[in-house]
Formats: structure tokens, C-alpha cells, sequence
């Protein structure tokens, strides 16, 4: 018994001093990021566009974590957009690691974007798929070929252990609401779930797609929002010789929230039906300096965001692929790449339309954290006649030079 209490004893005792007697180190932050500026001289068909502009792609990263005596590790992570933008914090969440795999919680992209191979940036600060800076004056249809239909809501995201080259993922997303017009970027850019990724056209991020508030719990329910997104995603790395291969594949689906009635009881017609699928299929090649990767994406069904025609009935579709080769040797980057886009909306509006982009592009290290680079993108974006104005014709076609400084910290 005197030994039992002894114990308890020093069990108690070594509850109040735990943080004396481990060896662990309390979390503490560092910072890193980048900061990407770009001078664009662009020849573009929209009345009213300039030739000469100056655009910056900047965020600022705060992470940090700690190993426990018992193996786990726990970390944070946060993104600051380093101008000021619409989520001027931008994806941030925390996570456990161990032998169990990876768990994280928070604001951030699911398992089916982290984990898709697209085709490569030709340099560091533009390329086809998510791209730091889109230089033509309008995109109709989407710039991914990766599943972006929970953005960066808030989620729980697990990553298995690799296995013999193979990894899972899985992630859930509580709700993501439609997009306000005007809220992404100047100028009305509108953000949908799944449909824009950012806006790339400032070189920011965007701030209406996102949805799901800042915290879990009792959460809002938008009229044409998307809740319960479930997403799988694996992906496979490995080399064969002197090859490495990487492939991925992924499928996310929603559940459409009703439209049938407003927050006041009154009924709308026509109630929203339809929930929304994604899916993506990608792969990577890389020997002796090259890389050659690209991917495919479908989509059914998703949500219009807010101030698109058709916004809350059921038909959104998209389909895109994209292709890229990059070769790299020494200080040297050199590759083009390739997107082709595709959206159509409901039944009955004038919206939709079709975009492709070409990036041709050469970057050279200058010494650490500094490179210098050069962008020749050509880009084409049409629309149905119904959806033309006389400053947004229904086919619009551009050609930029972009001279980049790419500064990593």
C-alpha cells in the first residue's frame, strides 16, 4: 500500500511539474514564405484593358510544432497574405502526426488537392493549374484540374502512413457556402465552390468561396451552399529504374443544402436538387531533368455561387485537363504547359464557356531564395453571344510577357 501511494504521489507531483520533467519543447514559431513580383506587358481584346502592369503573388507562413516523449508530434500552421486581401489570413489549422499517420483540423485544402499530381509550373510563380497570376481579363470556366469543391473550409483532413509507395486520404467538410459577387477580387469576380480557385487575375486569394466560418458547431445553412463534402484521395510515388513515377486519383461528393425556402418561410420555386461529384486523375514522370506530368477532372452538379445566372438550380458542370513538360538543370527551370477548361451551366441561362491556357517559361536561380523568370502565356476565353457585352465579348484572347522576381524566405 505505501508503495501505491507513493506512486500516486509522484503521479500527481509529476502532473504539476510535467512540463520541468519532459524533454519535449513547448511549440514555438518560425516564418517563411515567399514574395513574387511581376511586371505584365499584355495585349488583350476586352475594350478598355491596359498593355503594362505590375502585380504581386506574396504569403507569409507561420509554422511550428513539437515532438512529444511519446513520439506524437503537434504542430500548427497559418498563412498570411502578405497585400491586403479578402481572407488576409488565409488556410490555417493545426495537426497531430505519428506512426498512426497524419490528422490535421482547420482551415485548409482537402486530401483530394494536396494529394493530385498536376502538370508542372514552367516557373515558379505562373503555370496552367492554380496559377499565381492569370494575365487575360476574363476566365469563364475553371483553372484546376484539381478538386477544389471544399476550398479551404474548415475540415478534417487524415493522411495514412505510405505503404509500399502508396497513401490514402480522406477529408470532411461540415459546409461550404456559395460565393458573394464582388467579394473575390475588384472588378466583381465571382467565387464558387469548385468553379474559381482564388483569383488569380491580382495574384490574391480569394475570400467568398471559401465559406464555413472560422469555427465548428452549430453552423450556418446558406440556401445552394454545399454541406457533409466527403472526399477520398490516394496517390502512389515510387521509381522504376532510373524513373520516378508519381499517380493520383480522387472523389469528392456533397450534399446540396435546399433552396426550397427562404429564411423568412417563403417558399421558392424551384427547390435545388442534385448533389454535387468531383473527380480527378493525375500523373508524373521525371528522369534526368525532366518532368512531364498532367491530370484530368470532372465535375457534376455543382453549386453556381452567388450572382452567376442560374445560381441555386442543379447542372453545373465542368470538365478540364491539363499537360506540362519542365526541364531542370543547375540554376535553369525551362518548360510550357497546357489547360484546357470547360464549364456549362443550367439549363436555361447564357452562362458557361470554355478556357485554354499556354505557358511557355524559363526561370534561373540567382543564389538562395532568389530566382528571376520570364513568362511568355497565351490565353483564350469564350462565352455564349447571350452571355457578350460590349466590354466582354464572347471571345476574348490574350497574349502577356511576364518578367518575374521570385523571392522565397
Amino acid at each position: 500500500m505505501k508503495k501505491f501511494l507513493y506512486g500516486t504521489t509522484a503521479l500527481v507531483a509529476s502532473g504539476m511539474v510535467a512540463g520541468a520533467a519532459s524533454a519535449a519543447e513547448p511549440i514555438s514559431l518560425g516564418l517563411s514564405g515567399y514574395y513574387t513580383s511581376v511586371l505584365a506587358l499584355s495585349d488583350d481584346d476586352a475594350p478598355g484593358t491596359g498593355d503594362t502592369s505590375v502585380k504581386q503573388d506574396a504569403e507569409i507562413f507561420f509554422s511550428g510544432s513539437t515532438t512529444l516523449d511519446n513520439g506524437l508530434t503537434a504542430g500548427v500552421e497559418v498563412s498570411m497574405e502578405a497585400a491586403t486581401a479578402a481572407d488576409q489570413i488565409d488556410e490555417h489549422y493545426a495537426y497531430l502526426e505519428g506512426s498512426f499517420g497524419r490528422l490535421e483540423i482547420g482551415s485548409d485544402d482537402g486530401a483530394s488537392f494536396k494529394m493530385g499530381y498536376v502538370a508542372p509550373f514552367p516557373t515558379d510563380g505562373h503555370g496552367v493549374d492554380t496559377p499565381g497570376f492569370l494575365h487575360i481579363s476574363r476566365a469563364s470556366s475553371r483553372t484546376s484540374a484539381l478538386i477544389t469543391m471544399s476550398a479551404d473550409a474548415n475540415k478534417i483532413t487524415y493522411f495514412t502512413p505510405r505503404f509500399s509507395g502508396f497513401q490514402l486520404g480522406f477529408s470532411y467538410t461540415p459546409e461550404v457556402d456559395p460565393g458573394v459577387a464582388g467579394a473575390c477580387a475588384p472588378g466583381g469576380v465571382v467565387c464558387q465552390p469548385g468553379l474559381v480557385f482564388g483569383t488569380p487575375g491580382t495574384g490574391t486569394s480569394g475570400g467568398g468561396g471559401g465559406g464555413g466560418g472560422l469555427a465548428f458547431g452549430v453552423r450556418s445553412s446558406v440556401n445552394g451552399g454545399i454541406e457533409d463534402i466527403l472526399e477520398v484521395a490516394g496517390n502512389y510515388w515510387g521509381k522504376y529504374e532510373d524513373v520516378e513515377i508519381g499517380i493520383s486519383l480522387a472523389y469528392s461528393q456533397g450534399d446540396r443544402e435546399s433552396a426550397g425556402i427562404t429564411a423568412a418561410g417563403a417558399g421558392i420555386s424551384p427547390a435545388v436538387t442534385g448533389d454535387p461529384e468531383a473527380y480527378h486523375a493525375g500523373i508524373s514522370l521525371s528522369t534526368a531533368g525532366f518532368t512531364v506530368s498532367g491530370a484530368w477532372y470532372e465535375s457534376e452538379d455543382l453549386v453556381a455561387g452567388a450572382g452567376v445566372a442560374g445560381a441555386g438550380l442543379p447542372g453545373l458542370d465542368e470538365e478540364a485537363w491539363n499537360l506540362g513538360v519542365i526541364y531542370e538543370t543547375g540554376p535553369w527551370k525551362v518548360g510550357v504547359a497546357y489547360l484546357d477548361s470547360e464549364t456549362d451551366t443550367p439549363a436555361g441561362t447564357a452562362l458557361g464557356g470554355e478556357l485554354s491556357l499556354l505557358d511557355l517559361g524559363a526561370q534561373y536561380t540567382l543564389g538562395p531564395g532568389v530566382a528571376i523568370g520570364a513568362d511568355l502565356t497565351f490565353a483564350e476565353d469564350e462565352v455564349p453571344n447571350a452571355a457578350a457585352t460590349v466590354l466582354s465579348p464572347s471571345s476574348i484572347e490574350n497574349t502577356t510577357l511576364a518578367l518575374s522576381l521570385l523571392l522565397t524566405f
